[in-house]
């Protein structure tokens, strides 16, 4: 079940579908890309550097963001960026999970609650026993967790 979940997130992503779609871009456009990178002067180079160094979050030193390089970081980059989305939906999907099978939990205990009481007023168990069970409940709980 997970697993379809999911592949219907992964499917339905605008994060995702964004990256690919700028993947895609860039390996239909290499040439000209190259073709700009390479017509980049030193200080557009060291603007575009410290540019991307602060919005990618990552240092880079002059030898590695070259002309012949920025093409490859890009890609690189992008790769990361679409890991990131995706361990963040799996993540999610896995705490709502956890959620959904906590307030099912808690939804279950609340309604074997009302159960219980109803039996008393009905006359069909005591008032010990219903509190009899519910230390049982407590305690089984606790040995679960």
């Amino acid at each position: 079940m997970v697993e379809s979940e999911l592949r219907i997130i992964n499917k339905d992503s605008t994060a995702i579908n964004h990256i690919v779609s700028l993947q895609k871009q860039i390996d239909s456009h290499e040439e000209e890309l190259t073709n700009l990178i390479e017509s980049l002067s030193a200080e557009k180079m060291e603007s575009l550097r410290t540019t991307v160094e602060y919005l990618w979050g990552k240092s880079y030193s002059k030898q590695v963001f070259n002309q012949s390089t920025l093409l490859k970081l890009m890609r690189e980059q992008l790769n990361l960026r679409q890991a990131d989305v995706r361990r963040g939906q799996i993540e999610g999907v896995r705490e709502g999970m956890r959620q959904g099978v906590r307030q099912g939990i808690a939804s279950r205990k609340t309604k074997e609650i009302a159960v219980a009481k109803q039996m008393v007023q009905d006359g069909e168990i005591t008032k010990e026993q219903m509190d009899k069970l519910m230390r049982r409940m407590e305690d089984f709980e606790k040995n679960e967790q």
